[in-house]
């Protein structure tokens, strides 16, 4: 594959090395934050024709990226990876453009293969617990301090994945509480250090003893593998999923 990076910072640098790994080169960079003519914005290379039909673009770049770039990978017609977040508030308009376009989208907030397994794991975790009874989830997230978003998309997957799967547990809460919290509140808490990757613990608390499931990225290599895999699925499959349905179809076989 012909693959384009937006957003040509550490992230974007495995993306790289990920798809030369499998075989695939990166022969565009475009990255907002440089300051750089080196790095031509989508729509400059749109104009220029090295952005079309031909090209996958695996974006991880700035939270305002999908909403500034949506319109040039239309008029390209090029099939998009997006891996940033912090876009939520703005999602559904930006995809409806791309599902009017007949574009293959593929959008998440996590794309390693370890954090959709332990997506799963923590899902079926939480149904157990449920079923139990006595269990009380909670979630823990440590990312670097140079992290833009809070909670993290993946600890907000992680989140809906145990709201789906604990009957008693309805509504998340974020925030640092000065109460306290609610039967049917589940806390997810947020701390941003030093230069950790990303760490997410689950705990299931009850009187007798604490359940914990941890995952722990050692670096962002993994995000960038499950990138490179994703684009290689949009670009046979088409139309616009989530993360979650490409990783159905991965774990399936």
């Amino acid at each position: 594959m012909r693959i384009a990076v937006v957003g040509y910072g550490r992230m974007g640098r495995e993306i790289e090395l990920a798809a030369g790994e499998r075989g695939h080169v990166v022969d565009i960079r475009i990255d907002p934050a440089a300051e750089s003519a080196d790095y031509p914005t989508v729509g400059a290379a749109v104009e220029a024709g090295a952005l079309d039909s031909t090209t996958v673009v695996i974006e991880f770049a700035l939270p305002e990226g999908p909403a500034d770039n949506m319109a040039g990978y239309v008029r390209a017609g090029c099939s998009v990876v997006i891996g940033t977040t912090g876009w939520e508030d703005h999602r559904e308009a930006i995809l409806s453009q791309a599902r009017s376009a007949g574009l293959g989208v593929v959008w998440g907030s996590n794309f390693s293969v370890g954090a959709n397994m332990f997506a799963r794991i923590t899902e079926h975790a939480a149904n157990l617990a449920s079923r139990a009874g006595g269990y009380d989830p909670a979630l823990v997230e440590l990312h670097h301090r140079g992290k833009q978003d809070s909670p993290s998309g993946t600890a907000r997957m992680l989140a809906e994945k145990i709201l789906d799967a604990h009957s008693e547990k309805r509504s998340l809460q974020t925030e640092t509480l000065h109460r306290r919290i609610e039967p049917e509140e589940l806390h997810v808490a947020s701390a941003r250090v030093g230069y950790v990757p990303g760490t997410h613990t689950v705990y299931l608390d009850s009187q007798a003893d604490t359940v914990e499931l941890t995952h722990r990225a050692r670096n962002r290599h993994g995000f960038a593998v499950g990138a490179v895999q994703a684009a290689e699925w949009i670009v046979t499959t088409g139309g616009v999923h989530t993360v979650g349905e490409f990783f159905d179809h991965l774990f399936a076989g």
